[in-house]
């Protein structure tokens, strides 16, 4: 494997050589980026303007290519999705008009096309224009990796990182936006409509990039760490064929990812740290660095800024958004022989460290809780909490932020609390994992091996280190996990547990509301969560929701269709 620093020295690059991208930065003109002139044109063709070409397209992954506010809002780590869902609420001070009113919408489901309030910072369209960038710089990088004669540049092995990278950035518009253009370095922008392509088509398109990718790509040590690889493409293949539900498919593709050098971590908490966003588990992750706290005027360039304001006040002094929802805190509750409660979780509140009844430990590895310890920096309490009246138990996400004690995070007032160099994991062994498992069972497939593989991700929680409490005399609270140790007795109850280990391992990774839709069960699930979670959350207090189920997917931006009528036209139900 390539060792670490020379990893870190190429996400490094990625702020050095970003200006090389930025060329037409104007929103208006976000998809027709204009031809570059000058001396830039003259070497488009060299390999060092190629790879800076190339790095730019990895560093769109980031979401950081308008400004960090719009990665907040149209963030890698999809938090806003999550808020979508059962499993966040937004935070912050908790009222709707309150900071970045297009958040608080996602929560409530009332989503509009436009939102001339937000300052530019309406969720669909941070989201739209941010992949949007980024396929617009694969595809110059393909361009100009097809023009180069350089003999000695790796020329299909960068083509096979560009073509994963951009059907990864079609994937993310047709899974939050449905009706998309697809754009290749072939096409004209200003010709490419929303509406050319039926959806199967669109998926089909997505299939060829990363099958290309998957064709032309070197396995991980023989690349970069911190570069695509044929693993992720293997995996990412696995990925779409679960969404488009193409189960033998996906089986062979996870047969694939399973054969090749991959496992899951022995400790849970270990992916949320520096020494194992790379590890062994990870086939897809967005890198991040803390390198460059100044370059040419922007601040931090490298870090994840998508959780900016996503960390508790007490040592991070932070802006409390994305808290883990109470039905989500429930659906930790276990039996006494340590399985989940499918249907009866919400039937008790899980609250801090007075609540006694057996927890699924992934509880506290996944959001802080009253009275238990953060980490290794105390005990999480109301003093962590930003609005103790709307948010009264806290429940701030743990995942996505570092100790704050970790060296790579930045000391309370020098930089973005939350933003830290942490990498997302995208795709990770345990989603490969839970795929399989998935297929098997929707394929009418072997349920004992569905059964093995469920398994295998709930012994890693089994035998990892559990929270203890601060005075090392214990565990911090009754955890209770097992494994399932007797044959699914049908293809329903396997399900249960499929779905409910995936909401358990994943919990505020992004997730949960993409799941949702593509099990056919968002309006159903979020009908039931609406009814119950609004008269247990003071932020909610007094609110009717109800789920839309014509908004299913994001709208198109109204700003985007009023640059181009004649190509764009708006999804139904907006």
């Amino acid at each position: 494997m390539i060792d670490s620093f020379n990893m870190r020295k190429f996400i490094k690059s990625i702020g050095i050589l970003t200006a090389i991208a930025i060329l037409g930065t104007g929103c208006e003109k976000i998809i027709e980026e204009p031809a570059p002139k000058g001396v830039l044109a003259e070497g488009l063709s060299s390999p060092e303007i190629t790879e800076g070409l190339v790095t730019a397209a990895y560093h769109a992954l980031s979401a950081n290519v308008i400004n960090p506010a719009n990665a907040f809002t149209g963030p890698v780590t999809n938090w806003v999705m999550d808020v979508r869902s059962d499993d966040a609420y937004t935070g912050g001070e908790g009222a709707a008009a309150v900071e970045y009113s297009g958040v608080p919408q996602m929560e409530r489901g009332v989503i509009f096309p436009s939102d001339p309030e937000s300052d530019g910072l309406h969720v669909p369209l941070s989201k739209w224009r941010n992949n949007v960038i980024g396929i617009a710089r694969v595809n110059r990088a393909i361009s100009s990796i097809k023009a180069l004669e350089a003999e000695d540049y790796p020329k299909q092995t960068r083509l096979g990182e560009m073509h994963l990278l951009r059907g990864h950035f079609h994937f993310l518009l047709k899974r939050d936006f449905n009706r998309i253009p697809f754009l290749t370095e072939e096409d004209n922008p200003s010709e490419v409509s929303n509406t050319e392509y039926t959806s199967e088509e669109l998926w089909g398109l997505i299939e060829e990039d990363l099958l290309f990718a998957y064709e032309n790509l070197p396995g991980p040590g023989e690349i970069e760490d911190g570069r695509v690889n044929k693993y992720t493409a293997a995996a990412y293949l696995t990925k779409l064929y679960v969404q488009t539900e193409q189960w033998q498919k996906a089986i062979e593709m996870a047969n694939v990812v399973m054969s090749g050098p991959y496992s899951l971590l022995p400790e849970f908490e270990d992916l949320a740290t520096i020494e194992g966003e790379n590890g062994p588990e990870v086939l897809f992750a967005i890198q991040f660095s803390r390198g460059n706290a100044q370059l040419n005027g922007a601040v931090f360039p490298n870090h994840n800024w998508s959780n900016l304001l996503n960390g508790p006040r007490g040592p991070y002094t932070g802006d409390g958004f994305y808290l883990a929802s109470q039905n989500l805190a429930n659906v930790f509750r276990t039996s006494e022989e340590g399985l989940p409660l499918f249907d009866t979780f919400n039937n008790d509140i899980v609250t801090g460290a007075d609540y006694t009844e057996p927890l699924d430990p992934r509880i506290d590895f996944t959001f802080g809780r009253i009275g238990i310890p953060w980490k290794d920096a105390g005990v999480f309490d109301e003093t962590w909490i930003r609005n103790s009246t709307f948010f009264p138990e806290g429940r701030s996400g743990k995942k996505h932020i570092l100790s704050p004690n970790d060296p790579a995070i930045n000391a309370p007032g020098t930089g973005p609390h939350a933003a830290s160099g942490l990498n997302y994991i995208y795709i990770r062994y345990a989603d490969v994992l839970l795929w399989k498992a998935e297929a098997l069972i929707e394929s009418g497939g072997s349920l004992e091996e569905a059964r093995d593989l469920i398994n295998q991700v709930r012994s890693r929680a089994i035998n990892s280190t559990y929270v203890q409490k601060l005075d090392g005399s214990g565990d911090a609270a009754n955890y209770v996990i097992s494994t399932y140790d007797t044959p699914f007795p049908n293809q329903q109850y396997a399900r249960e547990a499929l779905r409910t280990e995936r909401r358990l391992e994943f919990a505020m990774e992004g997730h949960r509301y993409y799941d949702l839709v593509r099990w056919g069960i968002v309006e159903e699930v979020m009908d039931r969560y609406f009814e119950v979670e609004v008269e247990r959350a003071p932020h909610l207090e007094g609110e009717v929701l109800d789920f839309n189920g014509n908004q299913i997917y994001l709208p198109i931006p109204q700003e985007e269709i009023d640059l181009a009528p004649e190509l764009y036209s708006q999804i139904d139900g907006y």
